[in-house]
């Protein structure tokens, strides 16, 4: 049976993949955000957006060698399509973050790091892995070694 390029195929290990890659772009973005809060002296709400940036530049990164094995998919094309996506899931998690933090209790405003987790991971969840799984699709004849 003949297989179609569009088609993904399966890997049952690629979504552990990508959640140790979004791991490893929470560390960099919770990393960021704390330092910007605690060292430079910013708002957590200020300090979101720079931290989530950092994070999405090792996300890509980690999805496309790693998660997604892509690499021999155009870098060009993946970065697009990628930033595109994530455009959106900066702004959902701007937001997000932001009435999450607005609703919190005053006294609680030191859960910005759990407050972040928590709402990343529902952008996570929701948009990005479904649309990434489009975004580093590698046709098949570019996936032969």
């Amino acid at each position: 049976m003949l297989m179609n390029a569009a088609v993904p195929r399966r890997d049952p290990l690629r979504v552990l993949r990508a959640l140790l890659a979004g791991g490893a772009a929470t560390l960099a973005d919770v990393a960021v955000l704390a330092l910007l809060v605690s060292v430079v002296g910013l708002a957590p709400r200020t300090a979101s957006i720079p931290a989530l940036v950092i994070g999405g530049i090792v996300n890509f990164l980690g999805n496309r060698h790693f998660a997604f094995r892509a690499s021999r998919g155009s870098l060009a094309k993946q970065a697009v399509l990628y930033t595109l996506v994530e455009l959106a899931a900066l702004a959902a998690n701007g937001v997000l973050f932001d009435v999450a933090m607005r609703l919190l209790p005053h006294g609680l405003a030191w859960a910005y790091v759990p407050v972040r987790l928590v709402t990343s991971h529902i952008v996570f969840l929701a948009w990005s892995y479904p649309l990434w799984r489009l975004v580093f699709r590698v046709p098949r004849e570019a996936q032969a070694v």
